[in-house]
């Protein structure tokens, strides 16, 4: 991290000072974003957006939002292709679709796997350990909801899948891929290096230090309607 954190300090002079990126890259986020999962965001799509616009003034950023359909996915591809994608995030909706987006020769376009490994990406950021969901506990569809569950009691604890961070670091590569940069500091995940990032179990007593200081939410949105005399009562506000 220390080491990719001084490459990106390089590129924000480079890229303000001397335009050595080359002119106007576009960078592509290919989101699955399926309403069935559990566990969301998969991607922080407005943490990525900023991160690629404060680190490379040039850049161009798209975003296609697949809504969990694999054919919609490979037609925003395509899409993006035709647009000139330089450097291209695919959170995959079916890694055997995916694949056909990678290994394409000398010409192909560098491709940032991210949340799901697929097999012959460029780089890859994901977590460090595969995230089951606790079918025990209540569904809920992100961490605000499931944190809020465990303000109210009705879960134990909650898992924490740091997706700002994985989405900043997403854009960190793709950013550096452009700038012609080596990006150090990955691990090798099946021939793909990779950024891995732990996921958290967080219970009551780390809501506050964990997805509050970490910015997955807010103390206001954690705190309020159902959930606001209890934070009262336990002294989180």
């Amino acid at each position: 991290m220390r080491a990719l954190t001084m490459i990106l300090a390089a590129l924000l002079g480079c890229t303000v000072l001397t335009g050595c990126v080359r002119e106007n890259p576009t960078v592509v986020a290919l989101l699955a974003s399926d309403a069935t999962q559990r566990l969301e965001p998969r991607v922080d799509a407005e943490a990525f957006e900023a991160r690629v616009e404060a680190t490379c003034e040039e850049c161009t950023v798209r975003v296609y939002d697949a809504e969990g359909d694999a054919a919609a996915q490979a037609a925003q591809a395509d899409e993006a292709l035709d647009d000139s994608a330089d450097v291209i995030v695919l959170d995959p909706v079916e890694v055997e679709e995916a694949e056909a987006l990678v290994g394409g020769g000398e010409d192909e376009v560098p491709v940032v796997a991210h949340t799901t490994l697929v097999p012959g990406a460029d780089w890859f950021v994901g977590t460090a350990e595969p995230v089951v969901p606790d079918d025990s506990g209540p569904e809920a569809g992100s961490d605000l909801e499931a944190a809020r569950q465990v303000v109210t009691g009705k879960r134990r604890s909650m898992l924490h899948v740091p997706a700002t961070a994985m989405s900043e670091q997403a854009a960190d590569v793709a950013v550096a891929v452009l700038a012609g940069a080596e990006v150090e500091g990955a691990e090798d995940l099946e021939g793909v290096p990779s950024f891995l990032h732990a996921v958290t179990e967080v219970r009551l007593a780390d809501l506050t230090t964990v997805l509050v200081g970490q910015g997955a939410v807010t103390l206001e949105e954690l705190c309020s309607g159902s959930t606001a005399r209890r934070c009262e009562r336990i002294g989180f506000v």
